[in-house]
């Protein structure tokens, strides 16, 4: 859901702000750029927190009784 929100939002912002999307922050650095960055950070951050809970919310095969 949060991946799916920024997605949206940078893509709201590229096609409707490019001038301020192209804006230059450090040498060839746009806060394109930047807010790439920053989503892939979200996106990495979020799946390793599903991942930790998966585990927790998956009984292990040890104590499943067949």
């Amino acid at each position: 859901m949060i991946n799916g929100l920024t997605f949206g939002v940078h893509l709201l912002l590229a096609c409707s702000a490019a001038d301020f999307m192209a804006t230059r922050v450090w040498g060839e650095i746009t806060r394109g750029v930047l807010a790439v960055l920053l989503q892939g950070a979200l996106l990495l951050w979020t799946a390793a927190r599903y991942d930790r809970r998966a585990g927790e919310l998956v009984p292990n095969e040890q104590d499943v009784e067949y």
